[in-house]
C-alpha cells in the first residue's frame, strides 16, 4: 500500500469522525432544547400545584370561619 492510499484512508477515516460527530453534536443539541422544554413544563406545573394548593386553604380558611360564625 502507498503512502498516497495510506494517506486517503485516513483522510476517510477523519472524514467519517467528524460527520459522526456533527450528528452527534447536533443530536445533543436537541436533547438539550428537550430537556429545557422539560423543565419550562415542569416549573409550569410547579406553579399551577403551588396555585392549586393556595385555593385549598384559601377554601378551607373560608369554610372552616363559616363554621366557627355559625
Amino acid at each position: 500500500m502507498s503512502s498516497m492510499e495510506i494517506i486517503e484512508k485516513v483522510n476517510m477515516k477523519i472524514d467519517k469522525l467528524i460527520h459522526e460527530y456533527e450528528l452527534l453534536k447536533k443530536e445533543n443539541q436537541n436533547l438539550r432544547q428537550d430537556l429545557d422544554d422539560l423543565k419550562n413544563r415542569n416549573d409550569e406545573l410547579e406553579r399551577n400545584n403551588q396555585d392549586m394548593l393556595l385555593r385549598i386553604d384559601s377554601t378551607l380558611t373560608f369554610i372552616e370561619a363559616k363554621h366557627i360564625g355559625k
